[in-house]
């Protein structure tokens, strides 16, 4: 009868009592967040002042698609009527001049200042205006200065003559008015007195 050997396994002493030893500069293991409450409660934040930063772009972004969307509106013929502006140009001009030779009740004449005032009053509606010039100091946002006049009755950069009337679209300046603008009288300069020949050889030998 044979018998069968029981094999067990004896455990490794060594094994078990083999310890890691931890350096002792590792670094710590991060404490584990103790209160959930206060993580909930940052996400939150977090999420909310994204919330309102994403808010605020959207209504700046509504503002200036509506500001473009009016702009466009109310400048939609402003090409059309920058090319009228010549037409008013040349019935003003024409005005001025028949005016000279025919009586104020001339009945062309009236024929042709109602249809300029009609065209004006019409242009008007769009929000068409003429800008101010005469007597006004210079602004660069409005008036074209296209040359200076030295005077001393005004003071410097002010409009002394309107060269051609400019416009405002909707308070806009679609074109400016070419003016002149006044300036300083330069100083006098002083006389230079003729300087005085030196006497030459010859005229020595004269005297």
């Amino acid at each position: 009868m044979t018998r069968k050997k029981k094999n067990k396994t004896e455990p490794k002493v060594d094994a078990i009592d083999e310890a890691v030893e931890i350096p002792s500069d590792a670094p710590a293991a991060p404490d584990a967040p103790s209160d959930p409450m206060s993580i909930l409660q940052a996400e939150r934040d977090d999420l909310m002042a994204r919330l309102q930063r994403t808010a605020a772009d959207y209504a700046n972004y509504q503002k200036r698609v509506q500001r473009e969307m009016t702009e466009s509106r109310d400048f939609a013929n402003v090409k059309l009527i920058t090319e009228l502006l010549s037409i008013l140009d040349d019935m003003s001009r024409a005005l001025e001049n028949a005016g000279d030779d025919r009586p104020d009740d001339d009945p062309l004449l009236t024929g042709m200042k109602m249809v300029h005032d009609k065209a004006v009053e019409v242009l008007g509606r769009f929000g068409l205006e003429s800008i101010e010039a005469m007597g006004l100091p210079f602004d660069p946002e409005m008036h074209s200065a296209l040359m200076q006049q030295p005077t001393d009755e005004h003071p410097p950069m002010t409009v002394l003559q309107e060269l051609q009337r400019g416009y405002k679209l909707k308070g806009r300046t679609i074109r400016p008015a070419a003016v002149i603008v006044s300036s300083e009288i330069p100083p006098p300069q002083p006389e230079e007195t003729p300087a005085q020949d030196e006497p030459t050889d010859d005229d020595q030998q004269e005297q």
